[in-house]
């Protein structure tokens, strides 16, 4: 019988708890999940938080993990967003007194090794490290769409995509670990001791730039980003964000406001109000002329309000309830 080494020991005795959403996609959810329950880890609890999906759909979740030991599903009455529904997930998660956190977005599959490739280097780097993975695409799996960013301009939050337009073939290209400038919660591992220091997602944040957040505060803890290529996952790509112009207008519209809250949050203060300023009367200086039908941009309406939304919330930093006008 093969005598395990003082590092298998200690990988093998960390407890992870997933947490992944769900809203009104039972179909994806139950494939990511199941994928999930293939892994040769085996010290995990999968929850899933159902944010306020319609009734047939979390029921259909019900009833296809009531057996699972490993699965568990909680609801919650109303829709809090992608953060709300994170935050949820993390404080239930305390119940079971783990030692990471795997967030992971629900229209994904995992490999089978991936959960205990990340717990690896989660150790190997003493838990000072988010670690993430390989992310390819669902609809052309050998093909990758996120591996991390580097760092252009950290003082703009300046960061690139390592992979471009998220295509790209992989042919090994990035299969060395490295240090990541900014990383993505499609998948990532968080240690309890990270999550200790640095806190929940930010409540003025409900869909879109949390991550980013989250990441660049990681990193003024002292935290690292890490991304290791032995560790893949498939991914839908902006299975939520739908295909209609009203859509589209809705997804506009959180980008901006989120890129507002997310500079406010972390630029110098003196650079962030030239920046605004700047992008304040150029986008109001389009909406007029769009009016004036001198140029036409269907897509200039949601960054406007998304701008006086964001002037109004100057004032008042309260947390984001997930208004969007185009609801």
């Amino acid at each position: 019988m093969k005598t395990l080494n003082c590092m298998e020991e200690r990988i093998n005795k960390k407890f992870v708890v997933v947490i992944t959403l769900n809203y009104n996609h039972a179909y994806d959810t139950i494939k990511c999940v199941d994928s999930l329950l293939k892994s040769t880890y085996t010290k995990y609890k999968i929850m899933v938080v159902d944010n306020g999906s319609e009734d047939n759909d979390y029921t259909k979740l019900l009833k296809t993990y009531s057996k699972e030991d490993k699965v568990k599903v909680i609801r919650i009455e109303r829709n809090k967003g992608y953060v709300g529904g994170v935050n949820y997930g993390l404080e239930s998660a305390l119940q079971y007194n783990p030692d990471y956190f795997l967030i992971m977005n629900n229209d994904t599959v995992i490999d089978e090794f991936a959960m205990e490739e990340l717990v690896i280097t989660g150790e190997k780097h003493e838990q000072n490290a988010i670690v993430q993975g390989k992310v390819y695409n669902m609809d052309e799996p050998e093909t990758l769409q996120y591996v991390g960013q580097y760092a252009v301009d950290e003082k703009r939050i300046i960061y690139l995509p390592y992979v471009k337009e998220g295509r790209e073939k992989d042919i090994g290209q990035f299969d060395e670990e490295k240090e990541l400038g900014m990383a993505d919660d499609i998948f990532w591992l968080l240690p309890r001791k990270i999550f200790n220091k640095v806190g929940y997602y930010s409540k003025y944040f409900f869909l879109y730039g949390e991550q980013n957040d989250y990441a660049l505060r990681v990193k003024k803890e002292g935290f690292k980003l890490i991304y290791i290529p032995k560790a893949k996952l498939w991914h839908i790509h902006h299975l939520t964000t739908g295909n209609s112009d009203i859509d589209n207008f809705k997804v506009k519209y959180w980008q901006n406001y989120s890129s507002y809250s997310l500079y406010y949050l972390h630029m110098n203060r003196g650079f962030f109000y030239r920046t605004f300023l700047k992008s304040f009367l150029k986008i109001n200086l389009k909406m007029i002329l769009n009016k004036m039908k001198l140029r036409k941009d269907k897509f200039i309406e949601p960054q406007f309000k998304a701008v006086w939304v964001f002037v109004r919330w100057l004032f008042v930093k309260s947390e984001n309830m997930g208004y969007n006008p185009y609801e």
